[in-house]
């Protein structure tokens, strides 16, 4: 399910930037590019696919742990590289197999080291308020930053980076809502975590919207990919208890395996070919 939630994404990603970019470089508000994006049906067929996302990633948050599905979502890259190749009837190059090799190498290696359990979700509500403390801060600078700097691929990734963090927090929202699907629909709609997930969401599409308006895609995603596992992993192991295994061997396969996926998310995002599968210019264009 975490796989399916991934190629889901990945073609939402793909069809939402190919929505924002033929909007042209006319200057749009908030409200003016929402009013725009509504009326482009390659946009919508994002939307939905990010919902679909959506369900497969609740599935796999109910059966596994946050940070095991969080790492497997990075897969996303993988599948936005063969969008790209499918749309532009081009080959994949031997750096984006290479690169593709290393995402898919470096998961295995992190799962299999660090082999993530924990399943106590009983969070005491101090955290939660510490949680969105920090959350609404981070967000909050990030944005700052989009919206001052002079320099378009900043200000992508600033947009990117701060919708990542919205996405990460919404993934261990959502994590607590799927424990709470075992209690029945009365649960969850009563539960204030759904209607956060819910606000993270939709201030994270805004992010996500403005990000592919303002620089390259590569500035755009690299953070988006990058930063929400590690988001949404940071605060499930502060909050939800999660842990790895501990002795030297694991600790040191378990660092390999995140620096591969590290060096093959970048190499992938400043892939031509992914580029243009978003709907930049093709690759000598």
């Amino acid at each position: 399910m975490a796989l399916g939630a991934a190629l889901a994404l990945a073609a939402a990603v793909v069809l939402q930037s190919r929505g924002v970019r033929a909007l042209g470089d006319a200057h749009l508000g908030p409200a003016g590019l929402v009013r725009r994006l509504v009326r482009e049906p390659v946009w919508l067929g994002g939307m939905a696919l990010a919902g679909g996302s959506g369900l497969l990633h609740a599935g796999a948050l109910r059966k596994g742990t946050l940070v095991e599905v969080e790492a497997i979502m990075v897969t996303s890259l993988l599948f936005a590289l063969a969008f790209g190749s499918w749309l532009t009837h081009q080959r994949v190059s031997p750096r984006d197999w290479i690169a593709a090799a290393l995402v898919a190498g470096g998961l295995v290696a992190f799962l299999a080291f660090a082999d993530p359990h924990g399943d106590d979700y009983s969070v005491p509500g101090v955290r939660w308020v510490v949680l969105a403390v920090v959350v609404a801060g981070a967000v909050g600078g990030l944005i700052a930053l989009a919206l001052r700097t002079a320099h378009a691929n900043v200000r992508a990734a600033a947009w990117g980076t701060a919708a990542a963090v919205l996405l990460g927090t919404s993934a261990v929202l959502l994590k607590v809502v799927a424990v709470r699907l075992e209690d029945g629909p009365g649960a969850v709609l009563s539960s204030p975590s759904l209607y956060a997930m819910l606000a993270c969401e939709l201030v994270a599409i805004f992010c996500q919207q403005f990000a592919f308006r303002s620089g390259d895609f590569a500035a755009a995603i690299a953070p988006f990919v990058g930063a929400n596992p590690l988001v949404a992993g940071a605060i499930g192991i502060a909050l939800f208890d999660e842990r790895f295994h501990r002795t030297p061997t694991d600790l040191v396969g378990a660092v390999i395996g995140l620096a591969l996926i590290a060096v093959g998310i970048t190499s992938l995002a400043t892939s031509p070919l992914v580029a243009a599968g978003s709907g930049e210019a093709a690759p000598g264009g």
